[in-house]
C-alpha cells in the first residue's frame, strides 16, 4: 500500500500556479473521443484545463476532439510562428499537466540556450546597427531641406526592432558579458 502512495503523482496543485511566458500565444489540444490512449487528455481537459484557463485569459485555447482514431497531441505556439508539440499517447492527466507546464516555461525545463523556444526576432525583421552605419534609412530629405523635424517620425535608434551590434557581437551577448563582470 505504501508503494502505491509513494508512486502517486504530486503535481496536481501545479495547475493553479501555471503562468505562461510572455512569448506564448496558443495552446492546442487534440484527441480522439472515447479512446483509451486519449483518456488522460480527456481527464486533463475536464479537471485541469478550466483552472489553467482561469489563470491565463491572455492565451488562446483550441480544443480539437475527433472520432477518427489518431494520436493525442499538445501543441504550444509561440510568437513568430514557432511551436513545440508533444505526443501524449497513453499518458496520465498528471503527465500531460507536466508537459503543459514545460511549454508554459518556454518549451523545456532545461536551461540551455538551444533547447528553449526563442523569443528573438527572426533575422529578416531586425534592423541591425551594422546595416545602418552612417545613414538613417527612415530619414526623408525634402528638396527644400528646411522642413521642420517631425518628432513622431521613426529613426533607426527608435525603431522597435533595432538591434545594436558592436563589432559583430550582439547586444544580448554584451549584456551577459557585462553581468559576468
Amino acid at each position: 500500500m505504501t508503494t502505491i502512495l509513494y508512486m502517486a503523482p504530486r503535481n496536481a496543485h501545479m495547475a493553479s500556479s501555471i503562468k505562461f511566458c510572455d512569448h506564448f500565444r496558443i495552446l492546442r489540444l487534440s484527441w480522439t473521443a472515447n479512446s483509451l490512449k486519449s483518456e488522460g487528455l480527456e481527464q486533463f481537459v475536464d479537471e485541469f484545463l478550466p483552472i489553467i484557463r482561469e489563470n491565463n485569459p491572455q492565451i488562446r485555447y483550441y480544443l480539437n476532439r475527433t472520432y477518427v482514431e489518431c494520436d493525442p497531441f499538445v501543441v504550444g505556439e509561440y510568437v513568430w510562428s514557432r511551436f513545440r508539440s508533444r505526443r501524449v499517447c497513453w499518458k496520465s492527466k498528471h503527465q500531460i499537466l507536466a508537459a503543459v507546464e514545460e511549454m508554459s516555461l518556454g518549451g523545456t525545463f532545461h536551461n540551455s540556450k538551444r533547447a528553449r523556444v526563442t523569443d528573438r526576432l527572426p533575422r529578416g525583421f531586425e534592423v541591425q546597427s551594422s546595416e545602418t552605419l552612417g545613414h538613417d534609412v527612415y530619414k526623408v530629405l525634402s528638396k527644400w531641406k528646411g522642413d521642420p523635424v517631425d518628432p513622431t517620425e521613426f529613426t533607426v535608434q527608435t525603431h522597435p526592432n533595432y538591434t545594436y551590434i558592436r563589432y559583430g557581437v550582439k547586444a544580448s551577448r554584451l549584456k551577459k558579458e557585462q553581468a559576468d563582470e
